[in-house]
């Protein structure tokens, strides 16, 4: 699978340097390698029960430098110039004026805050430089057993030509927690006085090339990752090495119909308890009509992938059409299938709280319908409203590990799932220094072999507002909701539903003068205390108060 990923991407590299003059395989696990028969189906896993966790492992008392959490919502507050999109505030205040900065804060579990953004010019080459670091010395169980902390290094250049332009990008960041848990609550035998420190690691270079004239348009991204996650330096626990490539090739016919192809692919080795190699590549040619009122874009893919000696290939349609029906609403309509890649990084992001040994598949559309409607009720206020249908095999869940129920592992479910979607966007700006948005989405499931769509939500729910205030002070508030969310418990309880929670947020934001302002942010405004996933609490209200200088 390997060779003809390379092979189809240096023959689609020729051809654009040229013209720019059935199943699902599964199989069975032995002595902690996953082995697969060609023409047998592999059986992952299932756990749908939590299981007591084993005694936990002591690796010292070493101080921990690093940590995270990443189910503890977090309110990124903007920059003062896009905080609202509004008309640009005239002097005295343009901040956007200035472009490098540092910004320092402080709150309460002992959490320092700092982010430095450093931007230059050398000759046709802009660059971009971002430090970020913020900790917790505290949380929400024993305290000291739960602090976490996060570091990233962003780096940019980019060179943007009349018809040409390229930009190389190299990211790292380091996400460290305490392996804490909920103390007492279901697991009696775990002891979280002796937690587990445990690390992520994320690499990823890329470089984005565009270039085009008139009437041809030509992208292409190849982007290489490496991802681990390890508890103390020397215990490795999930390891992935992944080559990525989105490419697209776009030719306008006349000024009406246009045609073209987009290839993506994927190729990754994973090592973790155990080890295998997976790859992906998605071909979809297209054509496409541009209208005064109707526009449409069909073609089908092409999509293959490959599990160790396993592989499957499939045809899947793909198209959208929209209408407008008036100057202000236009209805449109999709279909679509494919594969689609779950990379180590997205899980680990998702839920830090994971177990070695994933078997980490490709999640296939078999065939997905749906469409919506969109527009303008007034000139300040924009809707759009959907509705999706998929058949999914592959699709991610989250249970307990069999080997220690205090972690995660993934699951899937033996037939394909239903999945049915609605979505919801609202946003309204009254005036040109307010605004207000909201999103709702609510899934359904219909799942075969697992008991519950273990871990999903049933509904999310956002909300935001931010204001201008007379030229100097910045308002912003959000809400965040989220039900519906199931998780396997022990024998004695089947499953539990998880509370559903609000997560209310504000923030408050000085301008002293065009390059000084001072900041207060709260996050967990009502202080409850809820679970995104079984065992892992979040904090409660936090807050951080901090100012920015501009230079």
């Amino acid at each position: 699978m390997n060779k003809l990923f390379l092979f189809i991407f240096l023959l689609y590299g020729g051809l654009l340097w040229a013209q720019n003059d059935s199943t699902q395989n599964q199989g069975e696990v032995l002595t902690g390698e996953i082995v697969i028969e060609k023409d047998k189906k592999i059986i992952l896993p299932q756990a749908d029960k939590i299981f007591i966790r084993s005694t936990p492992r002591s690796f010292g008392n070493d101080p921990l430098n690093q940590s995270f959490n990443v189910q503890e919502p977090k309110f990124e507050w903007p920059d003062y110039k896009t905080d609202v999109s509004h008309q640009q505030v005239s002097e005295p205040y343009p901040l956007s004026a200035y472009d490098d900065y540092i910004k320092l804060g402080y709150g309460n579990y002992k959490s320092p805050l700092m982010e430095v953004g450093l931007f230059q010019t050398f000759g046709l080459w802009d660059s971009g430089v971002k430090l970020f670091y913020e900790s917790f010395a505290s949380g929400p169980v024993n305290e000291e057993n739960s602090e976490n902390s996060i570091g990233k290094v962003d780096v940019s250049f980019a060179l943007d030509q009349e018809s040409f332009s390229i930009t190389p990008m190299l990211s790292f960041y380091s996400k460290e927690y305490r392996f804490f848990g909920n103390t007492n609550r279901f697991y009696d035998e775990f002891d979280s006085a002796i937690p587990d420190d445990s690390r992520l690691n994320h690499f990823m270079l890329s470089t984005a090339l565009e270039t085009g004239n008139e009437s041809i348009d030509f992208y292409l991204k190849p982007v290489f990752t490496l991802t681990n996650q390890d508890i103390n330096p020397e215990n490795s626990r999930n390891n992935e090495s992944a080559v990525g490539l989105e490419s697209r090739l776009e030719y306008d016919i006349d000024k009406a119909f246009n045609l073209g192809i987009d290839i993506t692919g994927n190729t990754a080795s994973y090592d973790g308890g155990i080890k295998y190699n997976r790859s992906l590549i998605n071909i979809n040619p297209w054509v496409g009509h541009k209208g005064e009122s109707f526009n449409a874009r069909a073609g089908f893919v092409v999509a293959s992938s490959s599990f160790d000696d396993s592989s499957k290939t499939g045809f899947y349609p793909k198209a959208r059409i929209t209408y407008d029906i008036s100057p202000d609403w236009s209805v449109y309509g999709k279909i679509s299938g494919g594969l689609s890649w779950n990379s180590l990084e997205e899980i680990l992001n998702e839920n830090e709280f994971m177990d070695d040994s994933l078997s980490i598949l490709s999640t296939e559309d078999e065939f997905s319908v749906g469409g919506g409607i969109n527009g303008n009720p007034i000139s300040t206020l924009r809707l759009d409203v959907s509705l999706t249908h998929s058949s999914l095999n592959g699709l991610l869940f989250y249970v307990p590990s069999l080997g220690d129920s205090a972690r995660y592992t993934l699951t899937y479910d033996a037939e394909t799932v239903a999945m049915t979607t609605f979505r919801s966007n609202v946003s309204f700006m009254p005036t040109s220094s307010s605004t207000y948005g909201a999103s709702l989405e609510i899934n359904g499931y219909s799942v075969e072999s697992l008991d519950k769509p273990w871990h999903k939500p049933a509904y999310i729910f956002k909300a935001y507002t931010s204001h201008n205030i007379q030229e100097k002070f910045i308002a912003s508030a959000y809400l965040t909701s989220m039900g519906g969310i199931r998780a396997p418990a022990n024998v004695d309880f089947g499953y539990l539903k998880l509370k559903a929670f609000m997560d209310v947020g504000i923030g408050l934001k000085y301008l002293i003068n065009d390059r000084s302002s001072v900041f207060i942010d709260v996050n967990n405004l009502l202080n409850n205390e809820y679970e995104r996933y079984l065992g892992y609490p979040t904090r409660g209200l936090a807050f951080k108060i901090g100012g920015q200088y501009r230079f």
